[in-house]
């Protein structure tokens, strides 16, 4: 059904990518701290939602490309490994994301129908991300065994990087309802953007390397 050393590698480059600071981790830490964790699960599980929404929508032009040009394919993995390059060089010049916003809100109680806003706002933020798209148009060719079925590999992908995303946001959500002073500090982000830039460059060299051979 799957590669298993190609799907190790696709969750390792998932919880880097993921774990990066970014729109959606800023999101939820300021929907932690302003509601507390339990509603901003929503905001997590919209934010996760969207990720598949977008994922399937990548895919599925990825798969119509592997089946009638195998061509266009490899020249999108070349493209895909630039994209992971500019990555890595552009998280190694990164300043630490700040979490000032996050740190200047205040906690608030919200009703069932606000819980089903920060669902729809955590989607919205994914699917207006024009980022994200070429971040999985890019991220899953490098995964993909030809010799297996397509559809299959895409819906674990696409599973795990749900379930990815749920949890790193949801730890992001619980230091941020409980150990605020930590957000203080911009040490932490500059340590995840260092391993994350080197890690793309990482992968980048290892697509054109298989190229190559």
């Amino acid at each position: 059904m799957i590669n298993t050393s190609l799907f190790t590698l696709f969750l390792v480059t998932s919880a880097f990518a993921v774990a990066t600071p970014g729109p959606g981790v800023l999101m939820t830490l300021t929907s932690s701290i302003r509601y507390g964790l339990r509603t901003a699960v929503w905001v997590i599980l919209g934010t996760s939602t969207g990720t598949v929404v977008m994922s399937m929508i990548s895919s599925t032009g990825l798969g119509i490309l592997i089946a009638t040009s195998p061509a266009a394919y490899e020249t999108i993995k070349a493209l895909g490994a630039l994209y992971m390059v500019y990555l890595g060089v552009r998280l190694f010049k990164a300043k630490p994301f700040s979490f000032d916003l996050a740190s200047k809100e205040k906690a608030m109680s919200v009703t069932v129908k606000q819980k089903g806003t920060l669902w729809l706002q955590g989607i919205t933020l994914q699917m207006t991300n024009p980022m994200l798209i070429m971040f999985f148009v890019s991220l899953f060719p490098q995964f993909i065994d030809h010799e297996l079925a397509f559809v299959p590999q895409v819906v674990v992908m696409t599973v795990t990087y749900f379930c990815t995303v749920f949890c790193i946001h949801f730890c992001y959500g619980w230091i941020a309802s409980n150990f605020r002073r930590l957000l203080s500090t911009p040490k932490a982000a500059k340590v995840i953007n260092c391993v994350g830039g080197a890690f793309f460059l990482f992968l980048a060299a290892r697509v054109f390397v298989d190229m190559l051979q």
